[in-house]
């Protein structure tokens, strides 16, 4: 009977930790949902006066050396010299996007992925954990970088891409 009891005990616990696991992995799935072009805006704080500022961004999504990444070309309208390009890349395990651990992967309305990692660095010069989530859906496109600061129990959004289609 113990025998019997440790084994169920077992696999109940394999179990929750394998589906732990799955809901935290990311696919090259999920970035076929983001390819092609959007229009939106860049959001960011300015550490200067302490307010939110905000300008036209476009960005145009397409497949990058293989299925795990994708290139992001950064278009601003008002500011061409500020132009841009960057990357999305997923670890072939899909535990990483961007070489940082993914904290959580959720499924939200409209068949949208909401991917948030999190990682310890350094903000203004000041240490802090930095949280980036990324929603990947057919019609919205969001990168968002929050940030708390070590002394501080509140987060702040530093910036946020927002694009629609």
């Amino acid at each position: 009977m113990k025998f019997f009891l440790t084994t169920i005990f077992t696999v109940i616990t394999l179990l929750i930790s394998h589906a732990n696991y799955s809901q935290n992995t990311i696919s090259p799935d999920d970035l076929d949902k983001i390819s092609g072009k959007w229009k939106g805006t860049l959001t960011y704080l300015d550490y200067s006066t302490n307010k939110p500022f905000t300008m036209p961004a476009n960005v145009s999504v397409e497949r990058g050396k293989n299925e795990y990444q994708v290139q992001l070309f950064i278009n601003y309208p008002k500011e061409p010299n500020a132009n841009s390009k960057d990357r999305i890349i997923i670890s072939k395990d899909g535990l990483l996007l961007n070489k940082t651990r993914v904290t959580s992967r959720e499924i939200l309305t409209n068949q949208e992925i909401k991917i948030t990692t999190e990682y310890s660095g350094k903000d203004n010069r000041n240490k802090a954990l930095i949280r980036n989530i990324y929603i990947f859906g057919q019609q919205r496109f969001i990168i968002r970088k929050e940030v708390k600061f070590n002394d501080s129990e509140d987060w702040l959004v530093r910036n946020e891409y927002s694009f629609a289609r």
